[in-house]
């Protein structure tokens, strides 16, 4: 397993196909609807949901493929985020007022949560009988899939166009995810469960025939259009297996269907409380928001966050945005209370649609609130605020660590390059201009009447600029295109692409820059491991894989 590590550590350096994204991001785990444990460090469990609900939302992020060696990869990030969120624990950082406040958000952010899904839930009408015999035939299926994933409804739909007209949907696959060459493996998620999907995924991938592909599908990480190979059914299910688990497939039943009706419950909770906004207070912070001063940084990388103690040290905390009735008081929402929901919120959404922005604030305060009115604070509200927080002091260890490369032994990063073959691999760069804009107005405008070029990249690796790889992958060369980004617009001219063979003599010093803040990762986790009681259900995992 250790092997195993170190190769998902080096190899994401370097943005190969098995592993780009593997060993960072998180991810929100949901409800434990399969409890067994498939390994534990220490005390500290890995169940098989948070396992597939993790797994499941890094292929979808990454456009990774599911292979065996991808899913011990991400079993050994998750064991290694357990030791290093304890180490974490241990450091002044732990302690810090933007940790601190990053856990009171986190806490807030997942009563809400819990509100929204027990009040929904106690809304609607009981499944019928017929409804959950359809789910429980569902969970017993595995779709196996292929997607194409996009950032914009308008890159998504046109590519469902191609598709349409007749492009095959692997040549498609190549060209999304902007391959050099052809890979039969473009897209490819394997075989997927119903539950252990994004909701509006599954749902979109069982309603189709196998060999068919949908329309483009919003989801929570983006657009995407799905195409179903085929579905794999159990041969014979029994009457007394589906009574056994006719309550826990009524319950998953009702949760899927609480998120996908959501927004209603939303929009009908916030009527009734009847909420008035200060128009001049928010565009006053509207103003104030698009003024505040970028940090120094690369120009090249997206806009930085909107930092929730950067806005409060420009604004009276105490300036009333909206307010709203609360059991016959009419209560005030605050500016202070909009910053410190900042860091969570859409940043392009803050910049360009402030009145939506404190809207959205505000519905995440009136939910935690109802939530903690409701008791809420229950083992499930624990287990996924303590899951986040867990991958968030990970994150923050590895970066700790990444900090300081002094004393890395250089002949493990040349035999990482020669065990990972990756003088056989090839990379591909890519030679473009963009300058960056805070509203699609600007961009457009500087379009039109001359761009000054802030970024000036020259074959740089595509697998290294992932904020720019979706779109400098596949526009035309030598055309000047205007695209919207997580954060913020971009005015784009590419200029040349290329496909270069990965040499240790040639890429020596950037191999060795990239890789030794993983190295120092590396080293640290195997020597928690030597002291750690970590445990792995072998058999238990293999069998994920089959079933």
């Amino acid at each position: 397993m250790r092997r195993v590590a170190a190769m998902c550590i080096l190899a994401a350096c370097l943005g190969t196909a098995a592993f780009v994204g593997g060993c960072s991001g998180e991810s929100a785990a949901g409800p434990d609807a399969d409890p067994r444990v498939i390994a534990s460090v220490d005390a500290a469990s890995i169940t098989v949901s948070w396992f597939e609900q993790t797994y499941i939302d890094f292929l979808v992020r990454s456009g990774a493929n599911d292979t065996p060696v991808n899913r011990w990869a991400h079993l050994d990030f998750l064991v290694d985020s357990i030791l290093l969120a304890r180490e974490f624990e241990k450091t002044a950082d732990a302690q810090s007022r933007d940790f601190r406040q990053f856990l009171r958000r986190v806490e807030r952010e997942e009563l809400g949560s819990r509100y929204f899904e027990v009040a929904l839930i106690d809304t609607m009408s009981a499944p019928t009988d017929h409804q959950i015999r359809e789910a429980f035939q569902r969970s017993k299926e595995k779709a196996i899939v292929r997607h194409l994933y996009f950032t914009s409804p308008q890159e998504a739909q046109a590519s469902w166009e191609r598709l349409e007209a007749g492009t095959s949907f692997l040549e498609e696959a190549q060209t999304v995810y902007g391959l050099a060459r052809m890979d039969s493996m473009a897209g490819y998620l394997g075989a997927v469960g119903y539950y252990s999907m994004d909701d509006a995924f599954a749902e979109a991938a069982w309603e189709l025939a196998p060999g068919t592909w949908s329309r483009p599908v919003r989801t929570r990480f983006g657009w995407h259009i799905i195409l179903l190979e085929q579905l794999t059914t159990t041969p014979l299910l029994t009457e007394s297996e589906y009574q056994t688990a006719r309550p826990g497939i009524s319950s998953q039943y009702r949760l899927r269907r609480r998120r996908r009706e959501g927004d209603t419950f939303v929009r009908r909770f916030m009527e009734a409380r009847e909420v008035q906004v200060n128009a001049p207070a928010i565009s006053a912070l509207s103003g104030l928001i698009r003024d505040l001063e970028p940090a120094v940084g690369d120009p090249s990388q997206a806009a930085p966050m909107l930092q929730s103690e950067t806005l409060a040290a420009e604004i009276d905390e105490g300036v009333v945005l909206a307010t709203y009735e609360w059991e016959g008081d009419r209560v005030a929402f605050t500016a202070g209370e909009y910053a410190f929901w900042l860091e969570s919120l859409p940043q392009r959404e803050a910049r360009e649609r402030t009145a939506a922005s404190v809207g959205r604030a505000l519905r995440n305060e009136l939910l935690a609130r109802a939530a903690d009115e409701e008791g809420l604070r229950d083992a499930e509200w624990e287990t996924e605020v303590r899951r986040r927080v867990l991958l968030e002091s990970a994150a923050r260890m590895r970066r700790v660590l990444w900090a300081d490369t002094s004393g890395v032994d250089t002949t493990l990063i040349r035999q990482a390059y020669e065990r990972l073959g990756l003088a056989h691999q090839r990379l591909r760069t890519v030679t473009f201009k963009a300058a960056l804009f805070p509203t699609q107005r600007q961009a457009e405008v500087a379009l039109q009447s001359g761009v000054a070029w802030t970024v000036s990249l020259a074959d740089e690796r595509l697998e290294e600029i992932p904020e720019w790889s979706p779109w400098v992958a596949t526009l035309p060369l030598g055309g000047t295109t205007v695209v919207g980004r997580q954060r913020d617009w971009a005015v784009i001219r590419v200029d040349g692409r290329k496909v270069v063979p990965i040499s240790w003599e040639r890429h020596r010093d950037e191999l060795i820059r990239r890789f030794a803040p993983r190295i120092r990762e590396f080293e640290t986790v195997h020597q928690l491991r030597a002291s750690a009681g970590v445990r792995v259900d072998t058999t238990l995992f293999l069998s994920l894989f089959t079933k």
